[in-house]
């Protein structure tokens, strides 16, 4: 079969990286990458691909198949109804828009012409993170009771040297970091009914949270927290725990703990906590650990295979376009959280897919980029 003919529209950071991915992987081929700053060509020189400053011309030219979305979060939609004008399937960086009125948008677009949205919350493709929804889904643990994570790492201080990253409702650890603990949450826990949460600032004093602390609850009554902080020096995140990415300093501490009535799973170093003799249960009778071992793999490699096997019609998106809002609603009912200092709870799933209630959450959720060091 001839290798799935990709375009990447935005080359920054992460669109980079999506770009030299297309262009490493044999079952697709970098046709084309897109960006309005000319700056931007030396990245599509360097994989020997056409460069356009125009998504139209691209999309003409070059007929790709599918296409990489990876342009700030407020022109996703805009983006969508190009490439949704000319049947091309789309792989859209997370979250899928800034608003649940443009995430709707998107969606209806591409099912009125019948293209596949694939959102790139690429977590879910990691085989941790799978084996850990297998257990909890599998009843390893017995019923999920509650679920705790840490995300708390310090954030150079060049980091905030970019003025956005420094202002609302740009920057701040939630809807650049923490939208990925919540995707999580929803894939491995199940849907999420209610949150309540504050932030502060007096590490920094930046416009923008530096700390936050989350309460939620799941639509099988389990309950969940998330303790984050990018000011604190840590060995506790997704990202230094996982050693997912290796941009970061890598420690084997765990940094989520899913517990059960007849368990308890301790992430990523994957640690199963039982009684040995489930008729001997209680306080005073000894634990057994054991652990499961999963072999590493990349999971921005592993999306984009499914991603080709979705544009071939071979495999449904793991993410779809309603599934991507559902988690961009559960982060903005976070931020609505904060700002009315009360508890907010969702819509049910059924109601929520099937128009994305206009009485869920509405707070922007954009980004001048889609860095995923950030």
């Amino acid at each position: 079969m001839e290798p799935v003919k990709l375009a990447v529209v935005g080359a920054g950071l992460i669109g980079s990286k999506h770009a030299r991915l297309v262009h490493g992987q044999p079952e697709c081929s970098l046709v084309g990458v897109c960006d309005p700053d000319p700056g931007r060509r030396s990245v599509a020189e360097e994989l020997e691909a056409p460069f356009y400053r125009d998504l139209t011309a691209l999309l003409e030219e070059q007929q790709p198949e599918g296409v990489i979305v990876a342009t700030p979060n407020g022109t996703h939609l805009a983006v969508a109804e190009v490439c949704a004008a000319k049947g091309v399937d789309l792989l859209i960086e997370k979250p899928i828009a800034d608003t649940l009125p443009a995430a709707r948008s998107i969606v209806e677009v591409a099912a009125a012409s019948g293209c596949r949205i694939l959102v790139g919350h690429h977590r879910r493709h990691n085989p941790l993170i799978r084996e850990a929804r297998s257990q909890v889904q599998g009843g390893a643990l017995g019923r999920l009771i509650a679920a705790s994570m840490m995300w708390t790492l310090l954030k150079p201080a060049e980091y905030f040297q970019v003025d956005w990253r420094c202002r609302r409702p740009q920057g701040g650890p939630l809807l650049i970091n923490l939208i990925h603990e919540l995707d999580i949450l929803r894939y491995i826990c199940g849907e999420i009914r209610q949150v309540y949460a504050q932030s502060a600032s007096m590490a920094r004093g930046l416009e923008v949270e530096d700390t936050l602390s989350i309460t939620l609850s799941f639509a099988d009554g389990a309950l969940g927290s998330i303790i984050a902080s990018d000011a604190a020096p840590s060995p506790w995140s997704y990202e230094i725990s996982s050693g997912e990415n290796p941009y970061y300093f890598h420690t084997s501490q765990n940094c989520y703990h899913f517990l059960g009535s007849e368990g308890a799973l301790a992430f990523p170093r994957m640690e199963l906590w039982r009684y040995g003799d489930p008729s001997r249960a209680g306080w005073q009778h000894p634990l057994s650990r054991t652990r499961r071992e999963v072999a590493p793999a990349d999971p921005l490699v592993l999306q984009l295979q499914h991603f080709c096997r979705v544009v071939r019609g071979r495999e449904p998106p793991l993410v779809d376009g309603a599934d991507g809002a559902r988690t961009l609603a559960v982060a903005l009912a976070v931020q609505e959280s904060i700002d009315r200092q009360a508890p907010v709870l969702l819509a049910d799933e059924d109601a929520f897919r099937s128009g994305f209630d206009d009485s869920a959450p509405g707070v922007r959720a954009e980004s001048p980029d889609t860095d995923s060091c950030n």
